[in-house]
């Protein structure tokens, strides 16, 4: 499991706590060919076009918390995501082969008018972030994963021997797989408000 250190932007514009401590902050980087993005197209479609959503009127970094994991090269790594994934309200995004997780809560110091409460002490890793290559004003490519059949699915294709040896000993049952009372349900609380985001800097 990852350490919590300094504040990124990493990968891909989110705002997330890596595990050096070295107190760099990472610009989001430019995005390879989306092969494998299960984002809308038209979110990427006139990306060279887009009018940056202000910071004062979205506060999508506010509402979750993103920690770098390790990549799942190996079964100990892939069954650790899984580990996640079994939790209510948590998810996992991967970019060029980098994974983060991602809690889904938001800061008790949002205002009603998604200003922020504590501004003149704002914690570091805000202070870094910057909204000029967020995830909502990048060219974000990535995916989001929500369920465990996801990531076993993801595991197939990326990691072939993580995924065999997954499947000898810590396969997820059925229904810990399926989407049913899991990940689709909860796509309106961080996936669409990100999408409805995405949708508002498309000139």
């Amino acid at each position: 499991m990852a350490s919590p250190g300094s504040a990124t932007r990493s990968p891909q514009g989110r705002r997330t706590v890596d595990r050096k401590g070295n107190g760099k902050a990472t610009p989001a980087r430019k995005p390879k060919p989306a092969v494998r993005s299960k984002q809308p197209a038209q979110l990427t479609a006139a990306a060279s076009r887009r009018t940056p959503v202000p910071c004062t009127s979205c506060a999508h970094c506010c509402t979750y918390v993103a920690i770098e994991v390790d990549t799942p090269t190996t079964a100990l790594r892939a069954t650790q995501l899984l580990f996640y994934l079994y939790h209510e309200r948590v998810s996992l995004f991967v970019s060029e082969g980098e994974f983060v997780v991602q809690f889904e809560t938001t800061c008790r110091h949002v205002q009603p008018d998604r200003r922020c409460g504590v501004y003149a002490t704002r914690p570091h890793i805000c202070r870094d972030y910057s909204e000029v290559d967020c995830e909502i004003n990048s060219e974000d490519e990535g995916q989001t994963i929500y369920t465990p059949a996801e990531l076993m699915a993801y595991l197939a294709v990326h990691h072939r021997r993580a995924y065999r040896e997954v499947l000898k000993g810590y396969a997820p049952p059925d229904d810990a797989q399926s989407a049913r009372g899991h990940g689709k349900l909860r796509l309106p609380l961080l996936e669409s408000r990100f999408r409805d985001l995405r949708m508002q800097g498309i000139a």
